[in-house]
């Protein structure tokens, strides 16, 4: 079973969040129906129990505590929203975290504009990345040696993986089980991934 791990980041995108959530129990729900074992095990992670999103309108309660956490096979990371340089200040203590996690083994993918919370583990640097077109500039101004993927709705190297917008959830996931179930490399038939 692949052990998923969603971070719950403080400003970010409800539906970040419940997308990948969803997708996950979902394939897990159907592979129930049709006699076959759970693939995924789905855990929210944050840094505190309850997390208040959008000036409050959520809360999302955390599945386990970023310490709690000793292996994932995946960390999804939500888009933020807001202002950029105060979201990756608030989420820095997720960072030493992401970047042990990846050296022991574990894949990364991140959503929308939850690209700079991954680039600023580093792990980017000299790789192919995808963001929101419209946070480009500031993508390329704050991480000058990630190479942002213009027009790149999902790109993946090394285990990195990134869209360029937050609806691409489910070809995200799916990207991620194909490549770790199969060794076939992501979408190598379509010219969707760069």
């Amino acid at each position: 079973m692949k052990k998923v791990s969603i971070l719950i980041l403080e400003t970010a995108v409800i539906e970040a969040i419940a997308d990948p959530h969803y997708m996950f129990k979902a394939v897990n729900q159907f592979l129930q129906m049709s006699g076959k074992p759970h693939l995924f095990e789905v855990q929210l992670v944050g840094l505190t129990r309850n997390v208040q999103l959008e000036n409050s309108l959520y809360t999302v309660h955390v599945e386990k505590l970023l310490e709690e956490v000793e292996q994932t096979d995946l960390i999804f990371i939500p888009a933020i929203s807001g202002d950029i340089p105060t979201a990756l200040k608030l989420n820095e203590a997720f960072v030493p975290w992401i970047v042990e996690q990846y050296r022991n083994g574990a894949e990364v993918a991140s959503l929308c504009i939850g690209a700079f919370l991954l680039a600023s583990t580093g792990l980017l640097n000299g790789k192919k990345c995808s963001s929101h077109w419209n946070s480009a500039n500031e993508f390329r101004a704050m991480f000058p040696d990630v190479e942002l993927m213009d027009g790149s709705i999902i790109t993946e190297e090394q285990g990195l993986y990134s869209s360029g917008e937050q609806i691409p959830t489910g070809p995200c996931c799916f990207t991620w089980w194909r490549n770790t179930q199969t060794g076939i490399p992501p979408y190598s038939h379509l010219n969707i991934l760069q």
